[in-house]
């Protein structure tokens, strides 16, 4: 019979001793991630707050007194530029060749975000339209293509975080004129 060197022989000694003692089937499953759990996962790995979550000053780090309540009051339309796209110092409202966009109040905040406004169906038709429930388009920089690919479970999952979040009273297009509705056919 062959020696195994003593490092070997241990390994294998503990490797009898391990499967006798833990059986197949016996480890403690995982717990399972729950549905917010897995939505704030995904706020945060699809770049939501880069626009949505107003930043503090003289940076993009979101202010987490305001994570997710959109553009605020304070902040100011970018002025346009002929072929150019410009953002606020914020990173919450925006000019390009589509107009003027300012990040929507997703908090669930009744009269200025989410609120009552989105049930979890009306969420998930808006990410896969690109219109909201209004009839009014999602505007660029709103990354429209990575959602409408997103599964049904994951929107669910961000919209059941939304949910849970500080509701932050914020009306977004104070002192801006009202979106035009989406055309037909849009």
């Amino acid at each position: 019979m062959k020696k195994l060197p003593i490092c070997a022989s241990a390994v294998y000694a503990l490797s009898i001793v391990v499967v006798t003692v833990a059986p197949l089937g016996a480890q403690t499953p995982a717990k399972p991630e729950s549905v917010v759990e897995r939505g704030k996962y995904l706020v945060g790995i699809t770049g939501c707050h880069d626009c949505h979550s107003p930043k503090l000053p003289g940076g993009m780090k979101p202010d987490p007194e305001r994570m997710l309540s959109g553009r605020p009051q304070t902040t100011k339309v970018p002025s346009k530029m002929d072929g150019e796209v410009h953002a606020s110092e914020d990173f919450t409202a925006f000019t390009g060749g589509w107009g003027q966009s300012v990040a929507s109040n997703l908090t669930p905040d009744p009269a200025t975000g989410i609120g009552t406004r989105y049930t979890e169906a009306k969420f998930i038709q808006t990410m896969r339209t690109g219109k909201k429930p209004e009839g009014v388009q999602l505007m660029p920089p709103m990354p429209v293509d990575v959602y409408v690919n997103m599964k049904d479970d994951d929107l669910k999952a961000i919209y059941a975080y939304l949910k849970t979040i500080k509701p932050i009273n914020n009306a977004v297009r104070n002192g801006l004129p009202p979106p035009a509705p989406a055309g037909r056919g849009q």
